[in-house]
């Protein structure tokens, strides 16, 4: 590109140039669009599009949160007070372990905005563009000026940009105009430079929605560059607050364990009617600290985002961090067919005309060659099975099937194409009997379009009537009508030049195709129609009717005129053609992933926009529906769109369950499904592509959207993004939910365990007095520290273990459920207890086996060699126990039931590296400030042990023992935590929460 200065580039006059002169400035080609090269050049010239974020830096943020960290003044309180006492050592271990929280909380809190900035990024909008004349979806903030862009209905617009083409293009400008109205746009060169922006009808503009049509426009302005840009908004949630229900509990559970810390303090300081000393003062800080959970809420961040990370390696985007935890509560779960639970390789198989009845086509894909068979009335299964098949010479057509398939490609917006990288290929129509694969194969060719209109546009390219072929042949596409979900049907206008006539092509829903033609006014014509459709739903084949009208306008009409014609004016009087059947082959996976789901207890339904029977068909096969449920069950469980949106809500609420399939279904109805729902208390999870959907997304407790079909406005109301558009990575979303909740619950309750314990033993102590009628700690305030470094790795540790073995067994959470539910508290009240006595007797035994309780006055501040020994060594036998005991309740910790003392569970403690390395870390350190006098008695005053060894490591058995005698006890007490549904296609359809 010539250099020019950039705000010449980004000039805000494109409304009143021509195409032409758009194209010739910015050096752009219609057809082709820029070049690869070119496209280089200009990011390295004018940058990329994107909004200037603004404020401050991110780590200054986070830098700020860390310095503002109540927990953090805390310790420097502290150890300001230790230096006030005189003690350096402990002072400044305060002062270090302040700085060095403060470190470790900015760079794992920095890491997890990082990280959470590309999972955003992730889900940023994608645009199609045409670059070296070939469509391509790159994303957004690749896009330049001179970019050939190309929207339609659910887009977000991506760049400031000069319309070239438009078909019935409508947008929502509320953003830029506050205009609540969408702006119809058309081809037109304005007058006025200083028309307001809400009159601009030739333009598109950054972040407004597509709301009707499709269009095609040349990009002219860029990031700060347009219009959005000079105000400095941004579509996107950013206002949202983005914390989990989890971490605002956590927020109040900090606050009261800081009340929780001072009334220690002054329960200590009033042990001695508030005359402190140093041994008191010590005291105090040792029973601040035993309560004091650090570095507990950038744990539980961490803990999620890097779930959050998990999720998108397993392809589901997490755009709200607030989903991870409602994905474990998840009821039921609403899904779409096409593409999710299906392939969305739709291939047509099937047709059907009035005058020849039944067709077989051959499938191959995307690759447009196959064979064409009549079997007259037949619908077998296997052509070879009716003597009566005929082969079709696709040369020789009737008129009625040659109009067929011609509105087969025509009435239709998609394209395929062989690779670029592969030699030409020539199809051979003339050859009969079975297809060829050295002719063709499905993986040389590339689609562009919705999966139906792909389908139907091969289908027509096997006859070698494929839109390409037609235009070369003097058909031109003139208008179109889009598919529209309330009236499922699409019309197309389009004038054959060799005859000068003008047709109307439409097709639709056959129900809604049928009501339309002229041909067939009674319903006792259309009976017979009706009823061929029903048999070919039942064969799981998604049907669609063809049918046509001549319009009575000039071969000469332009396309403006048209626009003026109403739909109405259009859709009447028409020809019906034929039916297609297509095919759409489920998933795999989806079978499996439906009994895991009914494993788990959560109810799949599926909602789709195909014929009643198609849908039951599907369903039955990927076992949502039992195959062998009688006909008033199915009747109950499957219903259409049109009878669930008639229904009033209290004859909803009436119904036994919510049908697990609705067919011909609107977005409208998926919405009034999720109110179902909620009224009955379920937690559901919908998914959704289209513009339409984003209500029902909006509303429904997890909303899902499609990565690869789905529409930008589905995307951003979404709260998880599927990449690959697969119903079974919802499910690994759920278990992977259901995982990270365990986690911060297995962490939660082992930090509680440890703190409670420790509090109390404290607290306990305070009976313990010397000579002078003094309490004397338990732990000095160096243990304390101690302590809080030895319990970190394992409690990390916990936060990351892969889910249980029973995750997907067990019933949806309660999403009202506290963290801490009954047996949560349970748990933390017998472990709690088994370590306050292990930790007790550890301490007694040596203080009243060697001596009779404390016998030196001010131990901590002036150790006495015999007077102080048995209460340094009781000091260092609880030290010991305590460590370890660390250890031990953190492998209770990692299940709450099952055996994990037993091979299993030491073949898998062994193999931790977290276990091993914090065990030798602990037995080292222990060694090294119990018998190195210096460290031992003025650092973290106590005395080695020798006999004391024994009792530890018999009170460290205990607490095993007592660990799984109690699990025995809950297996035995407690109601089994798996869902209770059997693993058989017999009980498939029975777990129903609606």
């Amino acid at each position: 590109m010539v250099e020019k200065d950039k705000e010449n580039i980004q000039s805000p006059k494109w409304h009143v140039k021509t195409i032409e002169e758009v194209s010739k400035e910015l050096q752009t080609s219609l057809d082709d669009g820029l070049s690869t090269n070119e496209v280089t050049s200009r990011h390295v010239s004018y940058g990329f599009n994107e909004l200037s974020a603004g404020g401050r830096p991110a780590w200054v943020n986070v830098m700020i949160g860390q310095c503002l960290d109540v927990m953090n003044w805390i310790f420097i309180a502290l150890a300001v007070a230790s230096y006030c006492l005189a003690d350096y050592i402990t002072g400044s271990l305060l002062l270090f372990i302040a700085l060095l929280n403060l470190y470790l909380g900015f760079s794992q809190e920095y890491a997890a905005e990082q990280t959470l900035a590309a999972l955003k990024n992730l889900s940023s909008p994608m645009a199609q563009v045409i670059r070296d004349g070939s469509e391509q979806s790159i994303p957004s903030r690749e896009i330049v000026s001179g970019d050939v862009l190309l929207v339609k209905e659910g887009d977000s617009v991506a760049a400031d940009a000069r319309l070239i083409y438009t078909s019935n293009l409508e947008c929502d400008e509320a953003l830029l105009t506050g205009e609540s109205l969408p702006v119809t746009k058309q081809l037109v060169v304005l007058d006025k430079i200083d028309e307001p922006l809400g009159d601009r009808i030739n333009m598109l503009y950054s972040s407004t929605v597509v709301s009707k049509g499709r269009g095609k426009a040349i990009v002219t302005a860029t990031g700060m560059h347009t219009e959005i840009g000079k105000v400095a908004t941004k579509l996107n949630d950013a206002s949202d607050s983005d914390r989990t229900r989890l971490q605002k509990s956590l927020d109040k559970m900090y606050v009261i364990l800081l009340i929780a810390s001072v009334l220690s303090v002054i329960i200590v300081l009033a042990s001695v009617k508030f005359k402190a000393d140093y041994d008191t003062g010590m005291y105090s800080m040792t029973a601040a600290l035993s309560v004091l959970p650090a570095g507990l809420t950038t744990v539980m961040t961490v803990t999620l985002v890097l779930g959050g990370k998990e999720m998108t390696r397993q392809k589901a985007i997490v755009r709200k961090l607030k989903c991870l935890e409602t994905l474990g509560s998840v009821t039921n779960i609403f899904s779409d067919k096409t593409g999710t639970l299906t392939m969305a390789k739709m291939v047509v198989v099937r047709f059907w005309t009035p005058s020849q009845g039944f067709f077989y086509v051959t499938p191959n894909g995307l690759a447009p060659k196959g064979d064409v068979y009549c079997t007259h009335d037949k619908l077998n299964d296997k052509v070879t099975d009716n003597p009566d098949t005929e082969y079709v010479d696709k040369n020789n057509l009737s008129p009625d099937l040659a109009q067929l398939v011609r509105c087969a490609a025509l009435c239709n917006m998609s394209s395929i194409y062989q690779r670029q990288e592969k030699a030409d290929v020539v199809i051979d129509d003339d050859k009969k009997g079975p297809t060829d694969n050295e002719a063709t194969n499905s993986d040389d060719w590339v689609s562009s379009g919705a999966p139906t209109e792909v389908a139907l546009q091969v289908f027509a390219h096997k006859f070698g009537m494929g839109k390409p072929d037609l235009i070369e042949d003097g058909w031109d596409l003139l208008a179109e009508y889009q598919f529209d979900s309330t009236i499922k049907r699409m019309t197309t206008i389009c004038l054959d030049k060799n005859s000068g006539l003008v047709y109307a092509f439409t097709k639709g829903a056959a129900e809604r195709v049928i009501e339309l033609c002229s041909n067939m006014p009674t319903d006792a014509e259309r009976e017979p129609v009706l009823s061929k459709v029903d048999d070919l739903a039942a064969k799981g084949l998604r049907v669609m009717a063809m049918s046509y009208r001549k319009l009575d306008v000039p071969a000469d009409v332009t396309a403006e005129e048209l626009q003026q014609m109403s739909r109405d004016d259009v859709e009447h009087d028409l020809i019906f053609l034929g039916l297609t059947g297509i095919y759409d082959p489920p998933r795999k996976e989806s079978r499996q992933a439906v009994r895991e789901a009914h494993r788990a207890g959560i109810s799949v339904h599926m909602l789709t926009g195909d014929h009643e029977k198609t849908a039951t068909a599907i369903a039955k096969e990927i076992n949502i529906l039992n195959k062998n449920l009688t006909p008033d069950e199915l009747k109950r469980l499957v219903m259409t769109g049109t009878t669930f949106d008639a229904m009033t809500d209290e004859q909803i609420d009436a119904l036994q369950d919510l049908p697990l399939v609705v067919a011909r279904c609107s977005p409208e109805t998926k919405v009034k499904m999720i109110q179902a729902s909620s009224r009955r208390k379920n937690i559901a999870a919908m998914t959704g592509d289209g513009v339409n959907d984003s209500p029902s997304l909006r509303i429904a407790d997890v909303g899902i959207a499609m990565g690869k079909n789905g529409s930008d406005v589905a995307k951003q109301a979404s709260d998880i993004i599927l990449t690959d558009d697969n119903f079974a990575t919802i499910i690994r979303a759920i278990a992977e939910g259901r995982r990270i909740y365990q986690n911060m619950q297995r962490f939660l309750l082992y930090y509680w365990i440890l703190l409670f314990g420790l509090a109390f033993v404290v607290l306990i102590c305070l009976a313990v007095r010397d000579p002078a009628g003094r309490a004397a700690a338990p732990m000095s305030t160096l243990q304390m520290i101690y302590i809080y470094v030895v319990i970190t790795p394992p409690a990390g540790s916990l936060s990351v273990q892969p889910a249980s073995t029973t995750v997907m067994k067990e019933p949806p959470r309660p999403p009202t459920e506290s963290i801490f539910n009954r047996e949560i508290i349970m748990d933390t009240i017998a472990y709690s207890l088994g370590v306050v006595i292990a930790c007790l007797v550890a301490y007694f035994v040596p203080l009243y086996t060697l001596g009779d309780g404390v016998g030196g006055t001010d131990c901590d501040s002036n150790y006495v060699a015999g007077a102080c020994d048995s209460f340094y060594r009781g000091r260092a036998s609880l030290l010991v126990t305590l460590t370890l005991t660390s250890l031990i309740v953190m492998i209770h910790c990692r299940s709450y039931r099952q055996v994990e003392w037993g091979l299993r569970g030491l073949r898998e403690t062994m193999h931790s590296r977290t276990f091993v390395g914090t065990f030798i870390f602990d037995i080292v350190t222990l060694c090294i400030f119990m018998y190195i006098p210096a460290v031992a008695i003025k650092g973290f005053r106590m005395l080695g042990t020798t006999w004391e060894w024994g009792l530890d490591i018999g009170l460290i058995l205990l607490i095993i023992v007592y660990g799984e005698v109690y699990k025995a006890c809950k297996r035995a007490f407690l109601k089994p935590m798996d869902s209770g549904v059997i693993d058989s296609d017999e009980e498939v359809g029975s777990v129903n929460h609606s």
